[in-house]
Parts: C-alpha cells; structure tokens; sequence
C-alpha cells in the first residue's frame, strides 16, 4: 500500500509541474498570485515622448498595494545598457510604509515625459515599474526617435 500511496503523490506532483523549457508566469500577467494586468505605451512626439504605465486589477476582489515610500511608479529609456534617464533619479520621495487598493477592476494610470537630449536617435528601450512591494510590476518595450 504505500508503494501506490508514493505513486499517487509522484504523479499528482508531475501533474503540476510545467513542463521544462516552457515559458514561465510573470509576476503582474493576470496569473492566479497577482491579478494585474499592466501594459506600457510610448508615444514618441516631435520634441517629448510619453510614458504611459496602466495597471488594471483583473482579479474578482481589491488589491491591496504595499509601498516602501511615496513612490508608486518609475519610468527609464535606455540605450543597450546605458540609462539615459530615469524619471524618479532627481526627485525626494517619503519614506513611510503606505498602501493602496486597487478595486477589481478599477486601473490606474501614470505619465510622465521625456524630453529627449539633442542628437538621441535610433532604438531606444522604456522601462514602466510599480514600485509596489507586494506586487510588483516591470513592463518594457522598444521605440525608435527618428
């Protein structure tokens, strides 16, 4: 009997398993241990480019965001692995523990711009992060100056 009970649990363990090589979750993709959802949009213009980080609570109950300090979001263009801003870099934030509740459902959306130095062209990559220590989210995406 215990040899079946040891083969039962092996199997129900291999069932849960992903499979190797298969991509994993990411952590603020809507999966079951963080219900939200965010994207990042970059609209470059003729002398700025907006960042536009959205995070929507997918989930069916609140969320309860936890932060470290008054920051709730950052925002960073790079250049390979060069940084060539980063939007919190000249700013003070409090330090408190604070937190938010996201409703299901509800979204919030932050902005911000960039002004771009003269002579930046070519492929750039954004960078959007929740600060959230309990959920936190990092999404990126490349844009092109001209």
């Amino acid at each position: 009997m215990p040899a079946i009970l040891l083969i039962a649990v092996a199997l129900a363990l291999a069932a849960c398993t992903p499979p190797a090589g298969g991509p994993a979750p990411r952590a603020g993709a809507g999966d079951a241990a963080s219900p939200l959802i965010a994207s990042l949009s970059v609209q470059p213009g003729a002398d700025s480019v907006r960042l536009t980080l959205q995070v929507t609570n997918a989930g069916t109950t609140p969320v309860t965001l936890s932060f470290s300090s008054g920051q709730s979001y950052d925002f960073a263009v790079r250049s390979g692995g060069t940084t060539l801003w980063t939007w919190s870099a000249d700013r003070s934030f409090m330090q408190a523990l604070r937190t938010e509740t996201l409703g299901a459902g509800e979204t919030r959306t932050w902005s911000e711009s960039w002004t771009p130095p003269r002579g930046t062209s070519g492929s750039l990559t954004a960078v959007a992060t929740l600060t959230s220590t309990s959920h936190p989210v990092e999404r990126s995406t490349e844009f092109r100056l001209p």
